[in-house]
C-alpha cells in the first residue's frame, strides 16, 4: 500500500519529465527563445543547468566541451540554461562569454520557469533528449568522467 501510494504521488513528476516542457527563456542579447525551437527532429539535446556559483556546473561544462572534441561530427546541441537571478545575469553573460562556450547554446532562466518545469532541485542537473524531445537520461551532480558516459549513451 505505502508503494502504491509513493507510485502515486511520483506519477506527474515522471510523466512531465518524458518530454522537453515548451517555456520561454532568453538569450545572451534578451531575445526570447521557446524551448522547442531547440528541438528539429534530427539532433539530440543535452540541456544542462549551471550558474556562476556553481563550481562543478561550470566543470561539467567545459569537461563536456572538450569531450566533444574527441567526437567531432556527432550530431549534438548542447544547451548550458543559467538559472542566475536577474541580479547576477551580466556575471552569468560574462563568464559563458570567457569560457569558451561558443558551439553551445548558452540561454538564461532567470525566472527558473524550465528549472521547476523540470522540477530540478539541485544543480548541476543534466538531462539527454533524443530527436523527438524525449528524455532518455538524467544525472544530478558531477563527477570527471560523467561527461564521456553521457556521450556514450549517444553513439
Amino acid at each position: 500500500m505505502i508503494l502504491l501510494t509513493i507510485l502515486c504521488s511520483l506519477m506527474p513528476l515522471l510523466v512531465s519529465a518524458q518530454n522537453l516542457p515548451d517555456v520561454k527563456l532568453s538569450d545572451a542579447k534578451g531575445r526570447p527563445v521557446r524551448t522547442s525551437s531547440l528541438l528539429n527532429g534530427k539532433t539530440p539535446v543535452v540541456v544542462t543547468f549551471w550558474s556562476t556559483t556553481c563550481k562543478y556546473c561550470i566543470d561539467e561544462i567545459d569537461a563536456l566541451g572538450e569531450a566533444l572534441e574527441d567526437y567531432e561530427g556527432l550530431p549534438l546541441r548542447v544547451v548550458c540554461v543559467s538559472v542566475d537571478d536577474s541580479r547576477s545575469l551580466q556575471r552569468a553573460k560574462a563568464m559563458a562569454a570567457s569560457r569558451g562556450w561558443d558551439g553551445f547554446t548558452v540561454l538564461y532562466d532567470t525566472n527558473r520557469q524550465l528549472y521547476r518545469a523540470l522540477n530540478v532541485v539541485n544543480i548541476p542537473q543534466l538531462f539527454v533528449y533524443d530527436k523527438d524531445g524525449r528524455q532518455i537520461h538524467s544525472h544530478t551532480g558531477y563527477s570527471p568522467g560523467d561527461e564521456l558516459e553521457i556521450l556514450k549513451k549517444l553513439l
